[in-house]
């Protein structure tokens, strides 16, 4: 996820709602109770057990019963030590801006200096076009993109390139993003991916507010894995690989897959995308779930119901070395979320987290002490 400007941004942003924060009044808190009941019929720790549990993290560490639900904590044989080892949301901030320093994140948290920072380091991306601006914009080959005149010029000197794909300068969760198919019959022209609908270069930089200051990176669309866009064609299916390098030494944490919805551009959770478990050693994806208090999970796509639990992944030791070298590659960074997409050819960086969603280690069913445990010796 990436965030904005200002010094402050380690302790200022404002994020979605997630299940590290403390349950709402009302329905959330009846879901609680709810949720509590049905663990406790269906075997698992008694209702009295689950109260007492919940009011000690709630009092002791900050670990409301959101949490508590949401990362099943209700089950018999985990020890308390696992359970105390979840963190609230501002521990988790305070401890990656102690192993990433604020004033060296951004570096990535601006998609236009984390791209040159990888193109420098070798790492594979998406072809860059350009940095498209209403007064700074440029393209790779240093010609203005400030306009719609400007954008044509540049998607006819590219007459391989059918899709691109446009990313805010600054943003996080896929908001902003749009990718269209370059129509080049009768002047160029916008199909945009999601809807289909033909636009203007004009109209189409008006929808992307782009005259109002708004800042994108245009990139070559990705081109996916015919396994990865089998699990849903309309979005790039990305892995998200939590990585580290303490003193040089690099490291994979744990990853997971994200799948998005039927029609959907992109893969973000916010947007509704399913989220898989990833077996670290052989790269087959495991069982998807929820990050809700109600612990749905799933084996096939919600929408479709293509098979993904028990997929084998493609370039799977090649993805994973992949996030390690894009870790190493900023300085003074020492973690990060890496989203890779693997294409025919192998994969490739989309982009990198530096203080990656915290509720990921629901899905990886592991405590944040434990995925911490080399930084915290």
């Amino acid at each position: 996820m990436k965030h904005r400007q200002g010094s402050q941004l380690a302790m200022e942003h404002s994020f979605p709602s997630t299940a590290l924060d403390p349950p709402k009044k009302g329905t959330t808190l009846e879901g609680v109770a709810r949720q509590t009941l049905q663990r406790a019929r269906e075997g698992h720790l008694p209702v009295s057990r689950q109260l007492v549990e919940m009011a000690a993290l709630k009092l002791f560490h900050g670990i409301g019963p959101g949490l508590y639900h949401s990362a099943r904590l209700w089950r018999r044989g985990l020890p308390w030590r696992f359970k105390k080892g979840f963190w609230p949301y501002h521990k988790f901030r305070r401890f990656v801006a102690t192993i990433n320093p604020p004033a060296y994140q951004k570096l990535s948290q601006n998609k236009f200096c984390e791209k040159a920072i990888l193109a420098l380091a070798s790492i594979p991306t998406a072809q860059f076009l350009g940095h498209l601006h209403h007064q700074r914009g440029s393209s790779a080959s240093g010609e203005k993109l400030t306009n719609a005149a400007e954008l044509g010029h540049l998607l006819t000197t590219c007459p391989a390139i059918d899709k691109v794909c446009f990313k805010l300068v600054e943003g996080y969760g896929g908001q902003g993003f749009q990718a269209i198919q370059v129509s080049r019959n009768g002047g160029t022209r916008a199909r945009l991916l999601d809807s289909g609908q033909v636009l203007t270069l004009e109209d189409f930089l008006a929808t992307l507010q782009v005259a109002q200051g708004k800042a994108y990176i245009v990139e070559q669309y990705v081109s996916q894995h015919a396994v990865m866009a089998a699990l849903n064609p309309s979005s790039v299916n990305t892995l998200r690989v939590w990585a580290s390098c303490i003193d040089g030494q690099t490291a994979v944490i744990d990853a997971f897959l994200r799948v998005g919805r039927r029609g959907s551009l992109v893969d973000n959770t916010s947007r509704g995308a399913q989220i898989f478990k990833v077996d670290l050693r052989s790269g087959v994806i495991g069982t998807g779930m929820v990050k809700s208090i109600c612990n749905e999970t799933f084996q096939c796509h919600k929408d479709t119901g293509e098979a993904i639990s028990g997929v084998s992944l493609p370039f799977w030791p090649e993805s994973l070395t992949l996030a390690q070298r894009a870790v190493s590659a900023f300085p003074a960074i020492a973690f990060a979320g890496v989203d890779i997409a693997i294409t025919e050819s192998g994969p490739l960086v989309i982009e990198l987290n530096v203080e990656p969603d915290p509720t990921s280690a629901i899905i990886f069913d592991r405590c944040h002490e434990d995925l911490f445990s080399d930084f915290l010796q």
